[in-house]
């Protein structure tokens, strides 16, 4: 993987723009708001690890997230039981709907390693909710700070998103990363806001 601001994308790959955010001091609200109706956003300890990848690909193909895909299924199971990492679900009916998850391993910082909800529930404030609940967890731990990253393959309102919640931008990067769908780890189908990397025929 090669960075810079102005690399040039060879065929069979995508410039990713990582941009990263921080908050240096908790909110003023204490507690996050009630879910909505019929929702319940529950920590989950020990959750499967297939039950956890069939949420995380149904948030995440639309947007390109692939770095759990390249991980074997003991990595993925290592890495939700270890005491550093917490998962916490939204729930509707007894369907996974969302998904935040915290890292405390780069203490004295909290990550939140990912965020988001299933497509027919964009739109309906749950992103919120789920973001707001994750602030207020990683806070419990009394950090330096609460850091997050978003990137150009993601929803085009996300930094915007995160900023209102309470965000600053510190920096971005630029990387030349393989098209996930292009090697198999992703269908092609996934994230159709996003050209595939193929070669121009002829």
């Amino acid at each position: 993987m090669n960075t810079g601001a102005q690399a040039e994308v060879p065929p069979g790959k995508l410039r990713e723009v990582v941009t990263h955010l921080a908050m240096k001091s908790p909110p003023d609200r204490a507690n996050p708001p009630v879910p909505p109706p019929g929702i319940a956003i529950v920590r989950r300890r020990r959750m499967a690890v297939a039950d956890y990848l069939r949420l995380w690909r149904a948030i995440g193909d639309r947007w390109l997230w692939w770095s759990r895909l390249s991980q074997d299924e003991a990595t993925v199971a290592a890495d939700l039981a270890a005491p550093e990492s917490e998962v916490y679900v939204a729930e509707a009916a007894g369907e996974a709907v969302g998904l935040v998850e915290l890292d405390l391993r780069p203490a004295p910082d909290v990550e939140l390693r990912y965020l988001g909800v299933i497509p027919s529930r964009i739109g309906t404030g749950l992103g919120g909710c789920l973001l707001a609940h994750g602030i207020a967890a990683a806070w419990r731990h009394a950090p330096r700070r609460m850091t997050l990253h978003t990137c150009s393959f993601d929803h085009p309102g996300a930094r915007a998103f995160y900023e209102k919640h309470g965000f600053a931008v510190t920096h971005s990067e630029v990387f030349i990363v393989d098209d996930p769908r292009l090697t198999g780890l992703l269908p092609r189908d996934a994230g159709p806001h996003v050209p595939l990397a193929e070669p121009a025929a002829g």
